[in-house]
């Protein structure tokens, strides 16, 4: 089986558990110019940082201030795979320790406070781990399927140099 011949790329991945506050530069009020609610969104984000680290409730200010459906649950997004998330999001959790809160950071959705709750190794289910095969040849037979493309594409171009007509 593929998955026999390729562990490698089942690797067990590390699931991480985390909360964030999404402040959304619309959120800022009416404004013509984006630069400036997304510095407003960011002014705000530090502020919540400062009460937090002054020993405010995460999960309250969440529920007060966060723009993400999640604010319901203290903004609790539960129990996450690696992808799952935008590139920045996911390098600011790759560089969190559990229990510790990033920094600001900016994302097309607005300006997050990330909270790193806990990591864990994750246990795949053999429903999950046919999935990721599935995934592994699908992107696989993609790239081929591109390459051949670009390959024909290439081979039925024509180009021709002219002099511009005087």
């Amino acid at each position: 089986s593929y998955y026999a011949e390729n562990p490698e790329e089942f690797d067990v991945p590390e699931q991480v558990k985390v909360s964030h506050i999404l402040i959304a530069p619309e959120t800022m009020g009416p404004g013509s110019d984006p630069n400036q609610a997304k510095a407003a969104a960011r002014t705000k984000a530090e502020g919540l940082l400062v009460e937090v680290k002054g020993g405010k409730d995460f999960a309250e200010l969440a529920k007060a201030h966060s723009a993400c459906p999640s604010s319901e649950d203290g903004g609790d997004l539960g129990w996450t795979n690696p992808g799952q998330f935008v590139p920045e999001f996911e390098e600011a959790l790759d560089a969190l320790k559990p229990g510790q809160i990033g920094e600001p950071l900016i994302s097309r959705f607005g300006v997050h406070l990330v909270q790193l709750l806990e990591r864990r190794e994750a246990t795949l289910s053999q429903r999950e781990q046919r999935e990721a095969a599935r995934n592994v040849l699908r992107e696989k037979k993609m790239d081929e399927a591109y390459a051949n493309w670009v390959r024909d594409v290439r081979g039925r171009a024509y180009v021709e140099f002219r002099e511009p007509p005087q």
